[in-house]
């Protein structure tokens, strides 16, 4: 990463092709995942993307999400995906995507109801009087949802304030699924008992992408990218880096940079009228961090918001110290919803990792003795 740091050029003729700015950043990571001993390097790098003046918040959040904006300002290492150029069957577009569409329900191009948001998450989303997140008490009781209700039986939406950032993040009843007409609830889900009442909404073509960005014969094969590292990335890991130095009004700013975007009207998911918002959206800025614990609070679950269901949480949890903890109370809560769960428990010492590959340690062999060893606890 400093070798490609060092050399590739600032920018790209070619979209998609790393830059030194891309570089930088994946290095910043990199840095961060290595702990508070490399943060100084990591904000070294992280304040020159900033000082480049090249990126920068889209005024709407649903921009990172879409095939009609991608590669756009906020972006700054992101995944190619393309269709209708000649590849055979798609294979270029986003394959991934396809595996997240409503299970049935109409005029969404169906399958396959997977990758569900889960409960938790959702709650996630639920914000106090001053539009603030409730950082320890979020999961005490659930937002409503239609769980075991039919989509042509009554439902009742919830009535509380919740983060706006929900509804481009999750397909739920009662709100406008993208461009697609309003999620009509259980019959947009494959399996409610096992999955929960909820829908992936990230990943999702719009009907207006269909023709230009999407695959002539399979619809659910899009042109819309993955964007892997983005500038909220930045600010937020500048946060963290903020908060470890006991700098907490730059933590706080940078975190309020984030919620200042979120916060605008003009990007809330809205009714068919195109001017009613869709729920009772409240998100506000943080006025103090009182103390570092707090901070350090904060700015992983505005981490958690920004970036849900995109891929990110697990490796954070594990890189912050806090995924056995963090994870078992979200799988003893959970667990008692999603009979998948049912048992789960997290293992410190063994759950960080993910295990090697039998076949990749018989690769890594030299002279009949292998190179690699196995995780702990494998």
């Amino acid at each position: 990463m400093t070798e490609a740091y060092n050399q590739l050029p600032t920018s790209q003729s070619q979209p998609g092709r790393a830059t030194k700015w891309a570089a930088a950043a994946t290095l910043a990571k990199a840095y961060l995942f290595q702990g508070p001993s490399k943060y100084a390097l990591a904000k070294t790098l992280l304040e020159e993307i900033v000082a480049s003046n090249k990126y920068k918040l889209m005024d709407s959040y649903r921009d990172n999400f879409r095939a009609v904006t991608n590669n756009n300002a906020e972006s700054i290492f992101e995944v190619q995906n393309s269709v209708n150029d000649g590849a055979p069957n798609g294979e270029n577009g986003n394959i991934g995507a396809t595996l997240n569409y409503p299970y049935g329900g109409g005029g969404v191009t169906t399958c396959c109801g997977f990758f569900q948001p889960s409960q938790n998450l959702v709650n996630s989303f639920k914000t106090d009087v001053s539009g603030l997140p409730l950082l320890d008490t979020f999961n005490d009781s659930d937002i409503t949802n239609d769980q075991g209700i039919e989509a042509t039986a009554p439902f009742t939406p919830y009535a509380g304030t919740v983060d706006p950032r929900l509804d481009w993040t999750v397909g739920r009843r009662g709100i406008p699924f993208l461009d697609w007409g309003t999620h009509p609830g259980k019959s947009y889900i494959r399996d409610q008992a096992y999955g929960g009442p909820y829908s992936p909404k990230k990943h999702v073509m719009y009907r207006s992408d269909v023709g230009t960005n999407t695959f002539a014969s399979n619809p659910r094969l899009n042109a819309n990218n993955y964007r892997m590292i983005r500038y909220s990335h930045v600010l937020l890991w500048l946060a963290e880096i903020a908060v470890e130095e006991n700098d907490l009004p730059a933590a706080m700013g940078y975190v309020n940079q984030i919620r200042a975007r979120a916060a605008k009207p003009a990007g809330f998911v809205k009714l068919a009228d195109g001017v009613t918002p869709a729920a009772n959206y409240l998100i506000g800025l943080y006025v103090s961090f009182p103390d570092q614990a707090t901070a350090r609070k904060a700015v992983q679950f505005e981490e958690r918001l920004e970036f849900g269901m995109e891929g990110h949480r697990r490796f954070d949890l594990v890189r912050w110290g806090v995924a056995g903890p963090t994870l078992n109370a979200y799988y003893a809560v959970e667990g008692s919803k999603r009979s998948y769960l049912n048992g789960v428990t997290f293992v410190p010492g063994k759950h960080e990792y993910f295990p090697i590959p039998i076949q990749e340690i018989l690769n890594s062999q030299v002279n009949g003795q292998p190179t690699l060893t196995q995780n702990p606890g494998y």
